[in-house]
C-alpha cells in the first residue's frame, strides 16, 4: 500500500509543480484528489487489517499541515496551492521507515526551500540584468549596512575565540567572508523582490491569475478582472518565487536519503 501512496504523492506534487511552473495556478482538483485518494487507501487498509492509528496520524498531522499552512497563506507567506499541496503529501504517507513522515519531511523541506530561493532568485536576475544596477545603488547606499555587519560578525568571533584562548585569523576572515556574501544577497533580494516581482502595468494587460499588489497569493478571477478594467487605468501586481516544485523535490528527497539534517549533523 505505501508503495502505491507513494507513486501517487509523486505523480500528483510532480504535476502541480510543472502546473505551477506554466502558469503560476495549481488547480484545486490536484490536492484535492491526492487527500481523496490517501485517505481512502489508508481506510481501506486500516479496515482490512484492524488497525486504524495510521489513518489517524494521517488526519491529525495532515489537518494540522493543512491549518498552519493556511494561516501562512493569510498572512501572506505564500500561495494556497502551496499549503494544499503540503498537506496532501502528510495526508498520504503518515510514515515511512517506520518513521513519523512529517518531522523528516519537514527538516528538509526547510533546507531544501533554501536552495531552491537562492537558485531560483539568482536565475530570475539573470534573466533580468537591468536588477543589477538597482542592486549596485542599493549596496552603496547601504555600505555602512552591507560591511558594517560582517565586521561586527567577524569582531565577535574573534573576541568569543580570544575567551577561549584560541587566535584564529582564518575564522575570523572566513566569517567576514560568509556574513558579506549573506549581506550582499539580502539586498539582491530585496532589488528583485522591488523591481522583478513588482510591476505597474496598465488593465489592458490584466489577466485572470494575476495578483494585485495588496492582495494575498490568490490569482484574480475573470469576473475580478473585468471590475478593475471598468474602475482603473493602472494597477500594481507582484509576482513570486514559483514555489510549489520544492514539494515534490523535498517528497523525493525524504524518499531516498530520510531526514538531511541528521545526515549533516553525523559529518
Amino acid at each position: 500500500m505505501i508503495e502505491l501512496l507513494v507513486l501517487i504523492a509523486i505523480s500528483g506534487s510532480v504535476l502541480a509543480g510543472l502546473w505551477d511552473l506554466k502558469t503560476t495556478e495549481v488547480p484545486d482538483e490536484i490536492p484535492l484528489l491526492m487527500i481523496v485518494l490517501g485517505i481512502s487507501l489508508l481506510f481501506v487498509e486500516a479496515t482490512i487489517k484492524a488497525d486504524f492509528y495510521q489513518l489517524f496520524v494521517s488526519l491529525v498531522t495532515g489537518t494540522v499541515v493543512l491549518f498552519l499552512g493556511l494561516l501562512n497563506y493569510k498572512h501572506g507567506g505564500w500561495g494556497a496551492a502551496d499549503a494544499w499541496i503540503f498537506a496532501s503529501i502528510i495526508y498520504m504517507i503518515p510514515f515511512f521507515n517506520n518513521r513519523l513522515f512529517v518531522m523528516d519531511f519537514f527538516f528538509n523541506f526547510l533546507i531544501v526551500a533554501a536552495i531552491y530561493t537562492i537558485v531560483y532568485a539568482i536565475a530570475l536576475g539573470f534573466k533580468n540584468s537591468y536588477v543589477f544596477s538597482y542592486v549596485s545603488k542599493a549596496a552603496r547606499k547601504q555600505l555602512h549596512i552591507v560591511v558594517g555587519v560582517p565586521v561586527i560578525f567577524s569582531v565577535l568571533v574573534s573576541v568569543l575565540l580570544a575567551f577561549r584562548g584560541i587566535y584564529n585569523a582564518f575564522a575570523s576572515a572566513a566569517t567576514f567572508a560568509a556574513v558579506l556574501l549573506a549581506m550582499l544577497f539580502w539586498v539582491y533580494a530585496k532589488s528583485v523582490e522591488k523591481y522583478v516581482f513588482r510591476k505597474k502595468i496598465p488593465v489592458s494587460k490584466l489577466r485572470a491569475g494575476d495578483v494585485l499588489e495588496d492582495m494575498v497569493w490568490k490569482g484574480l478571477t475573470e469576473e475580478e478582472v473585468m471590475k478593475i478594467k471598468k474602475t482603473k487605468r493602472f494597477v500594481f501586481i507582484k509576482e513570486g518565487i514559483r514555489f510549489v516544485p520544492v514539494f515534490p523535490i523535498t517528497l523525493v528527497i525524504t524518499l531516498l536519503l530520510g531526514n538531511l539534517l541528521f545526515m549533516i549533523l553525523a559529518m
